[in-house]
């Protein structure tokens, strides 16, 4: 999701505003919440290969 949102190569990257509608700083908002609850889901898991 971090790429769509800030990759020039592969997304709309400074181009975000005009492509989407969406401020920069409603992306840096909707960035931040998908890390919070990402990081809930996979924190058990930090240190661990995918094996164990």
């Amino acid at each position: 999701m971090e790429i769509l949102f800030v990759s020039d190569l592969v997304s709309s990257g400074v181009e975000w505003p005009t492509t989407t509608g969406f401020s920069d700083e409603s992306k840096i908002r909707v960035l931040r919440s998908i890390q919070r609850k990402l990081g809930r889901t996979v924190s058990p898991y930090y240190g661990k290969s995918p094996h164990e």
